[in-house]
């Protein structure tokens, strides 16, 4: 998560080769560490897959109910791991059930990393806590796609010229909902892009109808998670 990498002027393409979960993934995790940074990102992983289902067409959003559509194609272990879910529910259900719902999946990380993994981005490893509890982390393998990535957000956020895809809009959006900037820009390149940023964090970018129903599903989350007396804001590899 190195802040000082130099900005490119030529958008990478990244999304040809990540999904939206992997990229907020990429951005959450410390790259020595194999854990992500202070935060609570589950509403951000849970909205990434739904973006991307919608994107892909399997789902459609119904008077804010999420209805599954019948199809053959993989999208890879950890979307068709929610995409299952989904197709199983005995009725349609609210975007805002499914954030919370998938957010709370034991395997929905697991899932995610080891994609990344495969990918070549990431390493597995297995660790001791006081020598009594195993822990997996994923630590950095290759910063190649990470990199891409920020790259192309840092070209995003210093040229409001640039017209993006939904996807780096959403991936935008999210990192900034759930905090995860500060971790991977500096605070010039924050500071310049500062307005940039804010249009881009309201929905500007966002034309899919489902895209942007996420994002409201995710900040109204969050909100909920914050104002309760019972929320614990805690890393999500544990």
């Amino acid at each position: 998560m190195d802040a000082s990498q130099v900005a490119t002027s030529t958008p990478s393409g990244v999304f040809q080769d990540i999904t939206l979960a992997q990229a907020i993934l990429l951005l959450s995790l410390d790259d020595v560490t194999g854990q992500t940074e202070a935060g609570y990102y589950q509403p951000a992983f849970a909205g990434a897959a739904l973006a991307e289902l919608f994107l892909h067409g399997t789902i459609e959003l119904q008077d804010d109910l999420i209805v599954p559509l019948r199809h053959r194609q993989s999208l890879g272990a950890f979307l068709d791991l929610c995409d299952r879910a989904i197709g199983r529910a005995p009725q349609n259900l609210s975007l805002s059930h499914w954030v919370a719902r998938l957010s709370d999946q034991k395997d929905f990380v697991s899932t995610l990393a080891d994609e990344l993994c495969h990918l070549g981005a990431l390493s597995k490893e297995k660790t001791r806590i006081f020598g009594l509890f195993s822990r997996t982390i994923w630590p950095e393998a290759s910063p190649v796609l990470e990199n891409r990535l920020k790259q192309d957000l840092r070209t995003f956020i210093a040229d409001p010229a640039v017209a993006m895809d939904e996807r780096l809009s959403l991936t935008l959006a999210l990192a900034d909902a759930v905090d995860l900037l500060k971790y991977n820009f500096s605070a010039d390149e924050l500071g310049v892009g500062a307005a940039r940023i804010d249009a881009i964090a309201a929905g500007e970018g966002l034309h899919h109808p489902g895209l942007k129903a996420v994002l409201g599903a995710v900040k109204s989350a969050l909100a909920d998670a914050n104002s309760s007396p019972d929320s614990v804001t805690a890393t999500i590899l544990q």
